[in-house]
């Protein structure tokens, strides 16, 4: 294992812990923006308190997406508004001169699936005949966050392709690089059949170690993070599926470019078989 072979692996696996490290920050970034769903409650305002009731174990029962569901009296609402707020100025007391609609909150898990959990809601409440006046979606706060989710995923999508494209062409550079060292090295020179088999076999650990050695340090490195706490477990299998794909098939490229070249220069690569002299009888 030669200092040529030993820096071309430590700069694939510098390439393969900067691809993880820059998706981790994709994901980061996005889960910070589904995170902030989880402040975006939607209201419903009923004085029917069978009716809050019934609703509360259908939205329950129906939509799987709900993280969790809040239900209060409008006096109760009213009083922690002003326990929140003293600066009002308003005395508790004077709250129940008035008659104040019971509320309902829904809280979404921070994930994708919120959105269609809030559709599914929506269309819950209008099926039941509740208008705007009793239903507060925060239709504008959710919509700009979906947009900022579908403009990071574009952009992402972008970057990925781009990144993946880099590694790729940068592992097949790096391994025809190694095989046109070997064949320069080897230049003029007629091997036995021994020697053959034997680069044969150099070749063969050399791209299988280009192979492993980086998607094991990139999956280490990530799940040792997670298991420590410093990071939070946000990559999928998928990723490091996508990287293992990425770097098999640029080793397969080079090794058929290489053949390629090969089969275009017969002579170059002659091979001898040596026969022991046999002793006068």
């Amino acid at each position: 294992m030669n200092a040529r072979f030993l820096l071309i692996l430590l700069l694939v696996v510098l390439a393969l812990l900067g691809w993880t490290c820059v998706h981790y920050q994709y994901l980061h970034s996005r889960q910070f923006r589904l995170d902030q769903l989880t402040e975006l409650p939607v209201y419903v305002y009923l004085n029917d308190p069978a009716q809050l009731d019934s609703l509360y174990n259908e939205l329950l029962r129906e939509i799987p997406q709900i993280d969790s569901l809040a239900r209060e009296t409008g006096l109760q609402a009213a009083e922690e508004l002003l326990q929140a707020y003293p600066d009002l100025g308003i005395q508790p007391n004077t709250l129940r001169e008035y008659r104040l609609p019971n509320i309902l909150t829904l809280y979404f898990e921070p994930s994708d699936d919120a959105f269609r959990g809030r559709d599914k809601a929506l269309a819950l409440f209008e099926a039941k005949g509740l208008n705007s006046g009793e239903v507060d979606s925060q239709e504008p706060a959710w919509s700009l966050a979906g947009q900022e989710l579908d403009f990071l995923n574009s952009r992402w999508s972008v970057s990925t392709l781009y990144i993946a494209l880099l590694v790729f062409l940068l592992l097949v550079f790096a391994r025809l690089y190694l095989y046109l060292a070997e064949a320069r090295a080897s230049l003029g020179m007629r091997a036995t059949v021994l020697e053959t088999i034997k680069a044969g076999e150099r070749a063969g650990w050399q791209s299988a170690l280009l192979i492993a050695a980086p998607l094991i340090l990139s999956v280490g490195l990530y799940y040792l993070l997670v298991a420590l706490g410093t990071i939070r477990p946000l990559a999928s299998w998928t990723f490091f599926a996508v990287q293992l794909a990425a770097v098999a098939a640029a080793m397969l490229v080079a090794w058929l470019l290489h053949r390629m070249n090969a089969e275009q220069s017969p002579g170059a690569h002659a091979i001898t078989v040596s026969n022991p002299s046999r002793p006068d009888a």
